[in-house]
């Protein structure tokens, strides 16, 4: 009996310092540089999320400093000093700011349903009218990447 007392101690000794870690994904505003790649074609752009709209502005290709703006609505092309809107229903899912867009909206309406936690951040995994999607977090809330499968695009945030 003397001798399970003292293990017994060690036993919580042991375990008083350790704490269940709890994760907390977080789908917040950001604005981030990109590589998006559909097939065989790529370009660099930089992604924002802010308060409900998506910029992208191409850092690359012919199309250098053009912007789309995309609210849900309508798409705002901005070049230049020439601007030109379009309705949310005439925009290809494949353009990357409604593409964007739509992941986000399916994040915040699924959260915390479809995040798991990986080895160095969150995994996101839902469906939007593109197909199905995988987006990857860091732990300091930056982001990874967002994949659509059926759609072979992948947008890699440096």
């Amino acid at each position: 009996m003397k001798r399970i007392i003292p293990v017994f101690i060690a036993v919580i000794l042991l375990f008083a310092g350790c704490k269940v870690k709890t994760y907390n994904p977080e789908i917040a505003d950001f604005s981030q540089s990109a590589a998006v790649e559909t097939g065989s074609f790529s370009y660099t752009c930089d992604i924002s999320l802010s308060e409900n709209v998506v910029t992208v502005t191409a850092k690359s290709t012919n199309a250098n400093g053009m912007s789309i703006v995309y609210n849900g609505k309508s798409a705002m092309f901005k070049y230049l000093d020439m601007e030109y809107e379009i309705v949310s229903d005439k925009i290809d899912y494949t353009n990357p700011a409604r593409a964007v867009f739509e992941v986000f909206e399916v994040l915040k309406a699924e959260m915390p349903e479809n995040a798991s936690k990986t080895a160095d951040g969150f995994r996101y995994d839902g469906k939007t009218e593109l197909g199905s999607f995988t987006v990857l977090q860091y732990d300091d809330y930056s982001y990874k990447s967002i994949s659509f499968k059926d759609a072979d695009i992948h947008i890699v945030f440096e």
